[in-house]
């Protein structure tokens, strides 16, 4: 099941993530806007973009989301709604027309790690920056999980957790799973979902979602972006501003800011590899 087609849930779970939130204006009130929120889910950071004075056109490939981001900005005050644009699209083929026009962009919350190849992640970059004006921004982060996560027993669920719906109200089990394809460099993570009673005794069918994440290292970034025509400009290891450690083995985020030519862009030959 998709993992992004209950977007109250998703809400629900995340709704104590704030630091990258926090990061991505700072960010935006250096650089300024227009910002590309690619990703955007159901507004999380567009919002506070909004209101913070910025034009956002907001992109992301799952309606429910959408639907929920649409419903929440419905509610703020006409100039910032003014100021919102949400578009349906995915990271291989931006809706967004040819024209370079956004003095930022972000994907936040390891959105590029759902590109599993080289080739897409290029892909996806060269996008982004044919949408940057020269000398335009691209910030974004990965989840860079630790020794100790990995090597967790793949056969044990782990991270029980026991809550309730935040629509239905049903009591329900949480619990996570995961495995690594080391040769592919691809993170299987499973969430799985399985209603209780009050005494936490298994009550109906389990339910569970999957997110896949590419495995990347600060090497394979700067050489992927370098592919892509992107400078990488700065690299922090989460989003309190910490140096990214050179063995990137002290903290789980990965945060990175890169940056479109400054110049006229120069005609590519074919490179779509």
């Amino acid at each position: 099941m998709d993992p992004f087609q209950d977007a109250a849930l998703y809400d629900w779970e995340y709704r104590r993530r704030r630091d990258d939130v926090a990061f991505y204006r700072t960010l935006a009130g250096e650089r300024g806007g227009p910002v590309l929120d690619l990703g955007c889910g159901t507004g999380r950071l567009m919002l506070p973009l909004l209101r913070d004075g910025h034009a956002v056109v907001g992109v992301d490939r799952a309606a429910p989301m959408l639907a929920r981001a649409a419903a929440r900005l419905h509610r703020l005050a006409a100039a910032a709604r003014g100021r919102a644009l949400l578009a349906r699209g995915d990271f291989g083929h931006l809706p967004l027309g040819a024209r370079p026009r956004f003095a930022l962009a972000v994907a936040a919350f390891h959105g590029v790690q759902h590109l599993e190849t080289d080739r897409d992640l290029v892909g996806f970059f060269r996008e982004v920056r044919a949408r940057l004006i020269p000398g335009g921004w691209f910030a974004f982060d990965v989840f860079a999980p630790s020794p100790a996560f990995l090597a967790r027993d793949p056969r044990r669920h782990w991270d029980a957790t026991r809550f309730r719906h935040p629509t239905s109200g049903r009591r329900l089990l949480y619990t996570t799973t995961h495995e690594l394809d080391e040769r592919a460099r691809l993170l299987c993570m499973r969430f799985h979902y399985r209603p209780v009673d009050a005494r936490g005794r298994p009550r109906g069918k389990e339910r569970h979602v999957e997110l896949v994440h590419r495995q990347l290292a600060p090497r394979e970034v700067a050489a992927l972006l370098a592919r892509a025509g992107l400078e990488l400009v700065a690299s922090w290891g989460g989003f309190d501003g910490r140096p990214l450690a050179p063995d990137n083995s002290e903290t789980e985020q990965h945060v990175y800011l890169a940056r479109a030519p400054r110049g006229p862009r120069r005609r590519e030959r074919s490179q779509r590899r």
